[in-house]
């Protein structure tokens, strides 16, 4: 199980660690790519195959090792097992020309995204992996609705409204369960954090 550090908690400073950002930032990223398709294998629905739907696979179209498209929603497509890695005519790892072209043909958009952003790799750098999280849960909540929200980083999730918080609860202008149904967190968490900022509820 991973944990957040947080960085005086008076202060309700929180932040994610590099090995906690990165894996919280790839599962969120990962259902993104599932939402977009459907949770279906488009190579899969284009053939009329049959269609599987576990065991699927979000594949970054420019490798994962490059940080600067990794947690791009267009840098991914979400594929079969087969259609993955083990079919040899039509695979992204094993038969990559044909994947390639595949795309090309049946998702033009994507595809020239793609191609383009090839020269342009960028270096590993230093990442905010709060501020790649907090795109990633604004690209959720687009799709769906409502945040993703990994349990694990409610206290989180509430210091990116923290300002927004702060000041509907001073000007009396929301209940603690109004704040707490508003941000979808339970209760219990929506009292601490406004503990934490001293406020009294």
């Amino acid at each position: 199980m991973f944990k957040i550090k947080v960085y005086n908690s008076r202060m309700s400073k929180y932040s994610l660690s590099k090995k906690t950002g990165k894996n919280f930032c790839d599962e969120l990223w990962t259902t993104l790519v599932k939402l977009e398709h459907n949770n279906q294998c488009p190579i899969c629905v284009s053939l009329n195959l049959p269609l599987e739907d576990s065991m699927l696979n979000a594949h970054h179209l420019i490798s994962r090792r490059v940080f600067k498209y990794r947690w791009e929603k267009d840098n991914g497509i979400l594929i079969c097992p087969k259609h993955h890695e083990f079919d040899l005519y039509l695979s992204a790892h094993t038969a990559p020309w044909a994947f390639d072209e595949w795309v090309k043909n049946n998702m033009p958009e994507k595809y020239n995204k793609w191609v383009s952003n090839r020269k342009d790799l960028g270096s590993d750098g230093v990442f905010e992996y709060e501020k790649i999280y907090h795109k990633l849960e604004e690209q959720h909540k687009a799709i769906t609705g409502s945040y993703y929200k990994i349990q694990r980083i409610y206290m989180y999730l509430l210091s990116l409204h923290k300002s927004e918080i702060i000041f509907a609860s001073k000007m009396g202008s929301a209940t603690v369960d109004q704040l707490a149904n508003k941000y979808e967190v339970p209760l219990s968490t929506m009292k601490r954090f406004l503990k934490a900022e001293s406020l009294n509820f």
